[in-house]
């Protein structure tokens, strides 16, 4: 089949199920090569292609003669190129003006106050009784289950749960 056939660009046009499957049987590989060529990723191609594709089925009705469609369905393959470029820059300048306003806001005061807090808190933890301290450190740095640190400090279930309790209350009153 050849997409210059009247017979197949009118059926195509009038959105004859056969002719759309033998319209995509033609192009299909020719665009997806030239995509590629332009792309490099054979995952983002792929779905530029349907774009394209689809973007032909909707404008079917515009396609003149068999001679000129080629042109149409490439140049419109160029244009969908074109637009994934365009958005791949405008996601990159966001993602880098992201980056580049969370460093401009690390300024040295806030380091400075994020280290002061950490050192607060290293002294909070300090003063916190040992058994309170260990079953803290058990459920927060060793992620360990309450079960879990009950039977490894010999205590029960429900003591884990108080000492948590109560150490958070510490924590938070002395960062406060």
């Amino acid at each position: 089949m050849n997409i210059s056939d009247p017979t197949l660009l009118k059926d195509f046009k009038n959105g004859e199920t056969y002719a759309i499957q033998a319209f995509y049987s033609i192009y299909k590989k020719s665009l997806l090569r030239f995509i590629l060529s332009k792309v490099k990723d054979p995952s983002e191609s792929e779905s530029i292609f349907h774009e394209v594709f689809l973007k032909i089925l909707r404008k079917r009705c515009e396609l003149e003669s068999g001679d000129r469609v080629s042109a149409y369905v490439f140049t419109i393959a160029k244009n969908e190129v074109f637009d994934y470029f365009k958005l791949l820059k405008r996601d990159r300048e966001r993602l880098e003006n992201y980056y580049t306003t969370r460093i401009l806001e690390s300024t040295p005061e806030s380091l400075e106050q994020k280290e002061n807090i950490l050192v607060r808190l290293a002294f909070a933890l300090d003063s916190l009784p040992f058994q309170r301290k260990k079953v803290l450190e058990l459920s927060y740095y060793e992620d360990k289950s309450y079960q879990e640190i009950a039977e490894e400090l010999g205590i029960s279930k429900n003591t884990v749960k108080n000492h948590l309790i109560k150490a958070r209350v510490n924590l938070r009153d002395r960062m406060a």
